[in-house]
């Protein structure tokens, strides 16, 4: 029987390709989430040409009805990836809080939100993966409310593994770093205003600080996730899988 596989912030980027990879490793059955319903019928289209089937539903993360209103037209869910996340400068002397707000909202109580809704569809045997990131791990200038609310996902994902790991379900986190995504992209546009050069010298920069030397391709993180998830992992209660190229080492 395929498994049913929830993925939010699937529109795009590392949700998308996780999406992907599970449609074509196992022929899952993937219910892709994310704010744009034309970018989610594309990657549905993906997930069937892979080999799996998909359903889709377009809605904002932070709305817990609309979450809990799709979880329970579900008959199971044997695993969550919540990989709804945005990003953005939020310096401390500009007025930014809206957007501050906005980042935490999205990528912790969103998270939370996905978890609450779709946990209590699964039985022994589940899995959940929190996207999180290297900023989880360290502070950048300038990106508060991103640092944090990744280094939150790391503590929610503690918590989680503990509260539920006697129930059988299984949460651990991912941390990617440098991954080319449209985020990354924006990342390197405000790198390149930050340091004063162009945006090719700006990646240059970011990629020589890698220990690995390049950015990585979310079809590599997928398959990170793809372990977390896999049902023989019950050896991983609440730990962090860092896929960054050396920058962190923990």
């Amino acid at each position: 029987m395929k498994r049913c596989i929830v993925v939010t912030g699937a529109s795009r980027g590392i949700g998308r390709a996780v999406a992907v990879h599970l449609a074509k490793a196992e022929g899952a059955h993937l219910v892709l989430l994310g704010r744009k319903a034309a970018d989610l019928e594309e990657g549905a289209g993906l997930v069937r040409a892979a080999g799996g089937t998909a359903e889709f539903s377009a809605g904002d993360v932070r709305d817990r009805t609309w979450l809990q209103t799709l979880a329970r037209d579900l008959d199971q869910v044997d695993a969550l990836v919540a990989a709804a996340g945005i990003s953005g400068i939020t310096p401390v002397d500009k007025d930014c809080d809206d957007r501050f707000e906005s980042i935490l909202g999205t990528n912790v109580t969103g998270a939370w939100n996905a978890v609450r809704a779709f946990a209590p569809r699964m039985k022994e045997g589940g899995h959940i993966a929190l996207v999180s990131s290297v900023l989880g791990h360290f502070g950048v200038p300038a990106y508060g409310a991103y640092c944090a609310s990744k280094a939150a996902l790391l503590g929610l994902t503690r918590a989680l593994a503990l509260e539920l790991v006697d129930r059988g379900i299984f949460v651990n986190a991912v941390a990617p770093g440098w991954v080319d995504t449209d985020m990354a992209v924006t990342g390197i546009r405000d790198l390149a205003r930050a340091l004063g050069v162009d945006e090719a010298e700006a990646r240059r920069r970011a990629e020589r600080a890698v220990p690995a030397k390049r950015f990585f391709r979310p079809e590599e993180i997928a398959h990170g996730v793809a372990w977390l998830l896999h049902p023989s992992n019950t050896m991983m209660v609440g730990k962090c899988l860092t896929l960054d190229g050396g920058s962190v080492q923990t």
